[in-house]
Order: structure tokens, then C-alpha cells, then sequence
């Protein structure tokens, strides 16, 4: 394993930094990456980007998957192929990255925010009906924090459904793992993530006519057998072979990978009971998949300085999309997310964290508590 490490220096001493993430590369990875520079193929169109392709579309149960260069291209690549665009808008949950939302203004599109579920902070599927209209062509449903959305409420609209996975690597809807649902799903890989690449990321669907139309476009608009034919407008969407060689190795440790983080997620909530903080909710339906551990506190900008100032990365989670200058409208209309966004913060959590430094962080969350609370 490699870890990522940096150093601050402190008022008296140099303290190491306990990172919010660092990605798990080991001997499976390294293997993959050199077969891929021996092969002589490191772009993206070389057998490293196949081979991924199909294993991931066994793991997450998808008859077709299409990796990309990164998971924001995968969610433009989703609704370029539904031909989503001009005078169209598109439900996101107003709890989540920027990602999903600005690809919807990417394609020309319009993004109608919806609040989330206070008992899971995906889509409240009783707002999702409050902001569905004749323009609505898609409900893009963000698996937020690695916490599935409730398919089976958002389906009863009759919208397709992109499902937005990127953060939920390993989780489960009613025993279905994510990545399953919607007419096209994608994931992220990025560094962060569970299951990284770099960068990277990927659509997936069980239709073969979608999954002809987002190859053609992740590719120029050109098909294989029809090199510098454009059919459509197209881009360049692909993943390298190098980084596909990476995920290769992922891929194989998957189980391995996920399982380090809920376990470092169950210690967190371990050591952190009853000292006045909150783990995100998860509810009955759901099997959650910690992508990095957060919780719920008071003071949360003083508790972060003071954690922070002790070496550990914890940080704020989001701003709400509906408080952000590109999307929001600023009338309060969304109470979940915004008050979810002003409290919650991630704590470190990555696959071979030590055990001592998830202990360190616990306890430093505990100090934080009790320092900013005015007790002594």
C-alpha cells in the first residue's frame, strides 16, 4: 500500500497530517500497470479498458459498462445519450456534489433542485413529485455518501432515472447492489473513492442501443470500424489504458477495499458513542457503503479548527446546492439539505488507515466537543 503523507508545521514541533483520504495502490495494481506499458497500448481504446469494462459489469450486475476519463464525464455522457438538452430539466437532490447538477447546465439542460429525506439525505421522493413537470426527462438520484437512494419510490414517477453511484461503491438497495437501478448508472473513480483509477469513471446499462450511442460519442462520434466517420457530435471521454490497468487491480481487492472503510466506519461510531456528535442516518432498506465517515455536530467550524490544528483533515461536507451562486435560488425551500450542509463534516477514512490514527481522530473529536462546548 502507498500512502499519501504530508507534514505541517506546528508552533513548536512538526506534526504529521492525518489525510481525509489516501488511495490503497499495491503489488495487484503495479502488476496490472506494467502489463499494460509492456503491451505497448496506454491509450484509451487498449484491451486493459475492456477487460475492466467487462469485470465491472459482472460486479455491479450491468449487461453493458462504458468507462470514462472521470465520473463527471460519465453523467454528460448519460444524458447526451438520452438526448437531454435544450429546454429539458433534469430532478437532482439539492445534498450533493456539484458534479451532477453542472452537467446537466453542460448539455444545455435545466437542473431542478428537490430536497432530501432527513432519514437517509437522498431524494425526498414526496419533493421529487412537487418539482416534476412536462419538461422533466430524467431524475438524476445521487447515491449520497454511499447511501442508496429509494429506487422504488423515485420509479413510481414514470421519469427515467440516471443513478449517480459515484460515491457508493459496494452499497445495496434492498439486496441489489448500486450501479444496478436507473436506465444508465455510472460511478466515479477518482483518488477518493473506494475503487479508484486516478481519475476515471464509468456509465453502465442494460441496454445494448444506449450503450452504442455513449460508445460513439465518448469516441468523437466515430465507431471502431469506422475511423474518422463522425456520426454525431462526440467528445473524448475514454479512460486511459493506464489508468484501466489500475483498476484492474481495484477490482480484484473490491471486497477488500470496501470492507476497510466500513470497518473503519463502525470503529468511528465505536469511539465516538456518546460524545455528542451523529452518524449519518441510514435507513431500513439500505445496506450503506462508507465512502469517507461522516457525522453530524455542533459548532462545526470550531470543532474543525480545532481538529485540524491537530493534524487531522476533517472537513466540511458541501454547501448545498440551493446556497451555491451557479444553481441556487436562495428561498429556503430547501430545509434538509441545507441544514445537513452546515453541520455534517467528513472525518479521514481510507483503506489501510491505521488503527492508531482512527483512534487518534476519535479522540480528537472528542476534545473538540468538550473544548467547544465551554466545558473544561
Amino acid at each position: 500500500m502507498t500512502t499519501t503523507q504530508s507534514e505541517a508545521r506546528g508552533d513548536e514541533s512538526v506534526r504529521r497530517i492525518i489525510p481525509l483520504s489516501s488511495a490503497d495502490i499495491g503489488a495487484a495494481e503495479r502488476k496490472q500497470v506494467e502489463a499494460a506499458i509492456e503491451g505497448g497500448w496506454i491509450s484509451g481504446t487498449g484491451p486493459q479498458v475492456r477487460e475492466l469494462e467487462r469485470r465491472l459489469a459482472v460486479r455491479i450486475n450491468r449487461a453493458h459498462v462504458i468507462a470514462t476519463a472521470n465520473g463527471t464525464l460519465a453523467i454528460e455522457l448519460a444524458l447526451r445519450a438520452l438526448d437531454i438538452g435544450h429546454d429539458d430539466e433534469v430532478v437532482v437532490p439539492a445534498l450533493t456534489f456539484a458534479a451532477p447538477a453542472s452537467s446537466v447546465l453542460a448539455v444545455g439542460a435545466t437542473p431542478v433542485l428537490a430536497d432530501v429525506a432527513r432519514d437517509h439525505w437522498t431524494l425526498n421522493a414526496d419533493d421529487v413529485a412537487r418539482k416534476i413537470s412536462r419538461r422533466t426527462k430524467a431524475i438524476l438520484a445521487v447515491d449520497v455518501l454511499g447511501h442508496p437512494s429509494d429506487y422504488d419510490a423515485l420509479s413510481q414517477f414514470g421519469v427515467p432515472i440516471i443513478e449517480d453511484a459515484a460515491e457508493a461503491h459496494g452499497a445495496q438497495y434492498k439486496g441489489r447492489p448500486v450501479g444496478s437501478f436507473g436506465i444508465i448508472s455510472i460511478f466515479s473513480f477518482h483518488a477518493n473513492k473506494a475503487i479508484t483509477t486516478g481519475e476515471g469513471g464509468c456509465a453502465a446499462t442494460d441496454s445494448a442501443e444506449l450503450a452504442d450511442r455513449m460508445r460513439v460519442i465518448a469516441n468523437h462520434g466515430m465507431r471502431p470500424e469506422r475511423p474518422y466517420v463522425h456520426e454525431v457530435i462526440g467528445r473524448n471521454h475514454r479512460m486511459t489504458n493506464l489508468a484501466a490497468a489500475v483498476g484492474l487491480g481495484q477490482v480484484e481487492r473490491w471486497d477488500d477495499l470496501i470492507a476497510a472503510r466500513n470497518h473503519i466506519a463502525t470503529e468511528y461510531d465505536r469511539l465516538l458513542e456518546g460524545a455528542g456528535c451523529v452518524p449519518r442516518p441510514v435507513a431500513r432498506w439500505a445496506q450503506y457503503s462508507c465512502w469517507l465517515h461522516t457525522i453530524i455536530v455542533g459548532k462545526r467550524e470550531e470543532v474543525l479548527a480545532y481538529v485540524r490544528g491537530r493534524g487531522v483533515d476533517a472537513r466540511a461536507i458541501w454547501p448545498a446546492l440551493s446556497t451555491q451562486p451557479l444553481f441556487g435560488a436562495g428561498d429556503g425551500g430547501f430545509p434538509v439539505a441545507e441544514s445537513v450542509a452546515q453541520q455534517a463534516m467528513w472525518l479521514p477514512t481510507f483503506s489501510g488507515m491505521p488503527a492508531e490514527d482512527v483512534g487518534f481522530v476519535a479522540e480528537t473529536v472528542r476534545q473538540a466537543i468538550v473544548h467547544t462546548s465551554g466545558c473544561r
